[in-house]
């Protein structure tokens, strides 16, 4: 199956997990094992990758299921360098993940252990269920070894004029809505909160709530509660359909994006349910392709080290990418299993709209820039591919997974966080301005709350 053939490109970004924290269990020995760049279980690797913290040594571990709300590790650039410079036990790199989160105080953590720690099929049956039947990229990167905002910068605009979360508002730029509709495609944005991430963008804030206010599916911005609707009706639907999890900064009620403190499980049981949404409409199913990653690593232990990609954002250079994260396609047209291990990167997402849409002229500047560090994501899909195929979760892991995400508990905020601070004011700085303008919009319980 060639590009052209898909009609409909999805992409859903979530927070903060590394590669080997969520899918590294995938290369581990047993009857399930896949060969992903993931764990492994001798004695040598474990020894090889342990962080060694005041003469204690964390090796990698595996977390129990009922281990959700965990102390959000620290994630910002200087803690970034810290993580990937800092020797090994072994003395390889990627040995200050331990370091870091023993140095946070704002909350602390209370076990170092669990920046080590990585979940099994236990606490991510959707995302097993996505290995076993789609496709995995187990060398796909975040553009930058930095945290929220400048990572979600370089996957919607393919630069960043800022290298760390900062201010009240994110900055104005050119992103991949403005690309697509300067090249006529249509496109949508789902959120399942309130807001999408670029309410920080207090220039498209307006328009944003103007849309998400319209009739169901009439607007750019829309409500994730009313996709299901929209995409079994015999409408058009638009060719790009970004979806957003409710962010864990955003003052929700109930978080699903994986930003801890908030439990992986609630993610778990968003990504089911958008999953079985869309493959609820056949005809538009065979033509689709869904692409699953995260914005960034969030603190947790990853053994491979960045890309050699030089990067200035903002006035800081860097001269590597940031660290693995998850990240799946999702389509019928992939080979069920196949793990993909050629480097991508959130600008691939750039690329693969410009393969679509623009072939042969590229995204952008930046974006081309970065083409001769990575593979394309075109080619994950099968160049001629078999009849559609359409699995389904198993009834008994759906009927677990949302056991465990209505036994996950809503965090409780966690003040001055300890690389997001910014991130959360900003979110609740927008949250006022909208009351103030419209508070008509949001529900009283989104207004509550302070970040710190």
């Amino acid at each position: 199956m060639a590009l052209q053939d898909i009609d409909t490109i999805i992409v859903v970004i979530m927070e903060n997990r590394s590669f080997d924290h969520v899918l590294g269990y995938l290369s581990l020995p047993g009857e399930a094992q896949m060969p992903v760049d993931g764990l492994r279980s001798d004695p040598a690797w474990l020894d090889a990758h342990a962080n060694l913290h005041n003469s204690q040594i964390y090796r990698s571990t595996r977390l129990d299921p009922d281990v959700q709300a965990i102390v959000d590790p620290p994630h910002n650039w200087d803690t970034i360098a810290t993580q990937i410079a800092t020797p090994a036990w072994g003395g390889g790199p990627m040995g200050g993940f331990v370091d870091t989160y023993a140095d946070q105080t704002k909350p602390a953590a209370t076990n170092l252990s669990l920046v080590m720690g990585y979940y099994d099929v236990a606490a991510v049956p959707t995302y097993d269920f996505f290995a076993r039947n789609f496709l995995v990229c187990d060398h796909w990167f975040a553009a930058l070894p930095a945290g929220t905002q400048p990572n979600r910068l370089m996957a919607m605009a393919g630069y960043s004029s800022i290298f760390a979360n900062g201010g009240t508002r994110v900055p104005h730029e050119y992103l991949a809505y403005d690309w697509l509709d300067d090249h006529h495609i249509d496109w949508c944005a789902y959120a399942w909160g309130n807001f999408p991430f670029f309410c920080l963008d207090w220039d498209r804030l307006p328009s944003i709530l103007d849309s998400m206010t319209l009739a169901p599916g009439s607007g750019r911005f829309r409500r994730y509660s009313h996709f299901a609707a929209s995409w079994m009706s015999n409408d058009s639907m638009p060719s790009v359909i970004f979806i957003e999890p409710e962010y864990t900064e955003a003052l929700p009620t109930d978080p699903n994006d994986d930003h801890p403190n908030t439990g992986i499980a609630k993610g778990q049981a968003f990504l089911a349910k958008v999953y079985s949404d869309v493959i609820a409409n056949p005809a538009r199913w065979a033509k689709t392709m869904m692409v699953i990653t995260y914005d960034e690593h969030g603190g947790f232990f990853d053994h491979v080290p960045p890309l050699p990609i030089p990067t200035t954002a903002g006035t800081h250079p860097f001269e590597t990418s940031g660290l693995r994260v998850p990240a799946f396609v999702i389509s019928p047209q992939v080979t069920p299993e196949r793990v993909f291990n050629r480097n991508l990167d959130h600008t691939s997402i750039l690329q693969l709209l410009a393969d679509k849409f623009t072939p042969g002229h590229g995204y952008s500047v930046p974006v081309n820039s970065r083409q001769g560090f990575l593979d394309r994501l075109t080619n994950t899909l099968n160049p001629i591919g078999p009849a559609p195929r359409t699995p389904l979760i198993p009834g008994d892991v759906l009927a677990a997974i949302a056991t465990a995400a209505q036994a996950a508990p809503i965090p409780e905020p966690q003040g001055d966080s300890p690389d997001d601070p910014a991130n959360a004011r900003a979110f609740h700085q927008t949250l006022l301005k909208v009351q103030r303008d419209r508070g008509n919009v949001l529900a009283p319980s989104e207004l509550s709350g302070d970040p710190g």
